[in-house]
């Protein structure tokens, strides 16, 4: 019984320990310590398009500064935004077909949760051919020289079948964007997807080049001094007529070595300013999908993704 007690003493004090260090944790990175939000969306229906607006603030009533938006259907998210000032908006220029509502999703940032609202909404109807374009996610996170993917769907509408060619633009120095694939043809009436990746520059040349400077000047400077101790040590063994001229190469090897390292010690602390990468920020990147419909006329959309760098 006693030793049972111990026993259970040790566990009741380790995990009392274990909580303390989490709450002391929890304190240090502000985890657990989000601020609750509250999204308000509204919808302006216009002859074609809308434009979605999304108010986020936080309970206490004081307007976010900085996160995005998407705004969803039931299709998937026509754009995101970014959030300045308490509100993000997004001007659309065709809704999914049969959209009934659009759910505005506030991403969260910093000490502020994530929160999200709908309100109602409906597409403009038509008669003809056309196609929507969707996301699926319409914003990313990444760091420096990393990358993000983001699945693209082509819904067909009234019978549309032609193809579709996508292609982006307002990217930010310091990244590229790619799609796979390029084009897309929804032959049975059916949705069709292309993933985009976007890829980050990261930082190179000097920042890269200094984490091995060290041990690099190390042997280079230790090499040429080891050769020229053992040219002096041949030298002064006058009666030795081949070991004077091995110790006179020696020194000349060593000579030519100091040399070589001179000037490599010199461009290792003085090298060609590197590339910091991809700054960090918020990016709004536009995603376009054009198609010519059965060659009498050229339909396009657009949505907007927002890519944030950290």
């Amino acid at each position: 019984m006693a030793l049972q007690y111990l026993r259970d003493g040790i566990g009741f004090r380790a995990a009392k320990g274990a909580g303390v260090l989490l709450a002391v944790w929890m304190v240090a990175t502000g985890a657990g310590a989000q601020v609750a939000t509250r999204t308000h969306v509204s919808v302006a229906s216009a002859e074609k398009g809308a434009t979605l607006t999304a108010a986020v603030a936080d309970v206490a009533g004081n307007p976010a500064k900085s996160g995005t938006v998407s705004f969803e259907t039931a299709a998937g998210s026509v754009g995101s935004a970014i959030v300045e000032d308490g509100t993000a908006t997004l001007t659309v220029d065709k809704l999914p077909q049969g959209t009934r509502s659009v759910t505005a999703a506030y991403s969260g940032a910093g000490a502020l949760a994530a929160s999200a609202a709908s309100a109602a909404a409906s597409a403009a109807t038509s008669g003809l051919p056309d196609f929507s374009l969707t996301a699926n996610p319409a914003s990313a996170t990444v760091a420096p020289g990393q990358y993000a993917n983001i699945t693209l769907t082509v819904t067909p509408e009234n019978g549309f079948s032609d193809m579709v060619t996508l292609s982006c633009s307002g990217l930010p120095a310091g990244a590229t964007c790619t799609f796979s694939p390029t084009t897309l043809t929804p032959l049975t009436s059916a949705a069709v997807t292309s993933t985009l990746q976007i890829q980050t520059q990261g930082a190179s040349g000097k920042a890269a080049r200094l984490e091995n400077r060290g041990s690099t000047i190390a042997l280079a400077i230790a090499l040429p001094g080891a050769l020229a101790l053992a040219g002096l040590g041949v030298l002064r063994r006058r009666s030795v007529i081949v070991l004077r001229g091995f110790g006179i190469v020696v020194l000349l090897v060593a000579g030519v070595g100091l040399g070589g390292c001179s000037s490599r010690y010199g461009y290792l602390n003085h090298p060609p300013s590197g590339n910091p990468g991809l700054a960090a920020g918020t990016y709004t990147i536009t995603v376009s999908g054009y198609a010519s419909i059965s060659g009498t006329s050229v339909t396009g959309h657009s949505l907007n993704v927002t890519l944030t760098v950290q």
